[in-house]
């Protein structure tokens, strides 16, 4: 049995995120609905969808893990969270609930962080036509059976990016424990893949839904380099939105994230600095080309999208390259590199206290005199960085001090 069309239809334009409740249901042929559990009968169960409605759906038609997620549901009485923290959820400035984090603000910044030593990769089908496995965080749907290489690479390289992301001292999204997974959807050619709606990243495609990852097959149908995929810079991207600080930190920090070095699926925090400062343009590392002035940085508004990085990596792109500075500037090289003014900025974000946010970044300067800071910060490091004069925009206060 398959999910009704009324409900495929509401697929469309529907986040993970969804509401207090919701979570992603996938049922026996791999169709995947965000809904939220209202009730629950012998046969059929009442899921309330994004836009209020509520159908009515099957009972057995759902994954090993929804059935599980039902009957931890009726055991609570229907009070089962959305998270696994246990935390209620808070209401913020404008009545919108979301659910705080696990704090770890005042973590030190980790040597090194990757992988643990054991990963299961269940499968929960696996057929020539569909395929459904699954890891701690992620859910991975495939046209075909995944050879085990495959199913390791993919669950390795993306639980590795998120116990990467938990780990650094900023209290990312990441740090929830979902009821719901992520999603990862595979593609066999590159003809598939250009179907797919989302940002492109290299062999993988990021939408506000799920994750697609490209693996190619020679013309016998084997396996062709099946750790090609590298989620790191899409993974930080799609998880940092929803942190909704300017566009200029999540870029950044999705940058910083892939720009890591790796070391047997772990990533290695040590002599960052350094690192980026050698890995430079020659035109920018001696000044010749300019930046982009930190106000334009900071107004850049949300359409700005990631969907050219991986040929920006090959060495093009002032504003990469801006976005990777700043973020390693703010992480190691501020203060006394323990990312404390960053930290202090987030937090603000997290409150939703945006204006309080902006003048902790500033600190009281305008934006050509932190440009100053970061500047001469870097010079240490044989970096002469030289910006650009900010562009003209209407209503922009230039230079002016945050208040």
């Amino acid at each position: 049995m398959t999910f009704p069309v009324n409900i495929l239809s509401a697929l469309a334009g529907l986040s993970l995120a969804g509401g207090v409740h919701a979570r992603v249901w996938t049922n026996d042929r791999g169709a995947t609905v965000t809904a939220a559990l209202v009730a629950v009968r012998d046969a059929e169960v009442d899921l309330k969808l994004n836009d209020g409605r509520v159908v009515a759906v099957p009972r057995n038609i759902f994954s090993g893990a929804d059935q599980e997620y039902i009957q931890e549901w009726v055991k609570s009485g229907g009070a089962l969270p959305d998270t696994d923290v246990g935390n209620a959820p808070e209401t913020g400035k404008g009545g919108m609930s979301y659910m705080r984090l696990e704090p770890n603000w005042n973590a030190d910044w980790p040597r090194k962080a990757g992988l643990a030593g054991f990963l299961l990769v269940k499968t929960v089908q696996e057929t020539d036509d569909l395929s459904i496995y699954e890891t701690d965080h992620f859910i991975i749907e495939s046209p075909g059976r995944l050879a085990k290489p495959e199913q390791e690479a993919l669950a390795r390289r993306f639980e590795s990016i998120l116990r990467t992301l938990a780990a650094i001292p900023l209290n990312l999204t990441v740090a929830r424990k979902p009821s719901r997974k992520y999603l990862v959807r595979v593609c066999f050619s590159e003809e598939e893949m250009e179907k797919v709606p989302g940002l492109r990243n290299g062999r993988l495609k990021f939408s506000p839904t799920s994750f697609t990852a490209l693996l190619l097959r020679d013309k016998k149908g084997n396996p062709v380099k099946p750790d090609a995929v590298d989620p790191r810079f899409a993974v930080t991207h799609w998880v940092m939105q929803s942190l909704d600080v300017e566009h200029w930190l999540v870029d950044g920090f999705s940058a910083y994230m892939a720009f890591l070095p790796r070391e047997k699926d772990e990533t290695v925090f040590r002599k960052i600095p350094g690192r980026l400062a050698a890995m430079l343009p020659r035109s920018l590392r001696a000044g010749r080309d300019s930046l982009p002035a930190l106000e334009d940085l900071l107004a850049r508004d949300s359409s700005h999208s990631a969907s050219g990085h991986d040929q920006i990596l090959k060495g093009k792109g002032t504003e990469y390259w801006a976005d990777l500075l700043w973020t390693v500037y703010w992480c190691h090289l501020e203060g006394e590199g323990r990312a404390d003014r960053l930290r202090r900025y987030l937090m603000a974000w997290d409150a939703e206290e945006q204006e309080k946010a902006r003048a902790i970044l500033l600190d009281g300067k305008s934006p050509a005199e932190v440009q100053k800071d970061m500047a001469e910060a870097w010079k240490k490091f044989g970096v002469k960085l030289k910006f650009a004069p900010p562009s003209p925009g209407e209503g922009k206060a230039q230079d002016s001090p945050a208040r």
